[in-house]
């Protein structure tokens, strides 16, 4: 059975966290396209088969498991990193491809849900804004005595929303940053190295 159909059986998130437990560089690379180079270095390190089953059992019941796992990746730290890293990188140039593949794409919904979803932020938080603009005159003009309690009452309303506007303000920042390497990319332009470009050239040489 090939390590590809092991793979698809088990649960690779669950080994991915027992094998962190002493090694957490190659902990990281199960369930990355490096999954299965680390399956090999691991279970040579373990003395047991290059298959997940085998050295999910050896972790088990093997004590100094993860010490030995903790040994290989002190021994090839640099290695391990680089893989992290060409890892991360493919990763990436998946959610690029992918990207991309939506900014060619003919139908005008995948291709305009980043704009429509930075103009729906745009409104919610105009209409946000807004409301608690009305409130506050409508308070201060008619009942002035109450104004600190509703200010109060807003301030609670707000911490309520901020995590939530925290996460739509971080998803539009990545939008208009990837919808500027769109245009780049359409106008025959490279897009600027981001920070695991950069990163993953380093290491590698």
């Amino acid at each position: 059975m090939s390590l590809k159909s092991l793979l698809g059986n088990i649960d690779t998130e669950a080994l991915s966290g027992a094998v962190s437990k002493g090694a957490p560089l190659l902990g990281s690379l199960i369930g990355t396209p490096a999954t299965g180079a680390a399956i090999g270095m691991i279970a040579k390190a373990l003395g047991t088969d290059a298959n997940p089953e085998s050295i999910t059992r050896m972790l088990e019941s093997d004590p100094e498991a993860n010490a030995k796992l903790q040994k290989l990746e002190n021994e090839h730290q640099q290695t391990l990193t680089r893989m992290v890293l060409e890892a991360e990188s493919v990763r990436l140039g998946e959610v690029n491809k992918t990207m991309r593949a939506e900014a060619a794409s003919n139908d005008a919904y995948v291709r305009r849900w980043r704009p429509t979803y930075g103009y729906l932020t745009a409104a919610a938080w105009f209409i946000q804004m807004t409301g608690f603009t009305v409130i506050l005159g409508v308070v201060a003009f008619r009942t002035p005595s109450e104004l600190a309690a509703v200010v109060g009452a807003l301030g609670v309303v707000l911490s309520a929303l901020l995590g939530l506007w925290s996460i739509a303000l971080a998803v539009l920042g990545i939008n208009v940053h990837k919808r500027s390497q769109d245009k780049q990319v359409a106008a025959g332009q490279a897009p600027k190295a981001g920070f695991m470009d950069a990163v993953v050239k380093r290491v590698g040489g």
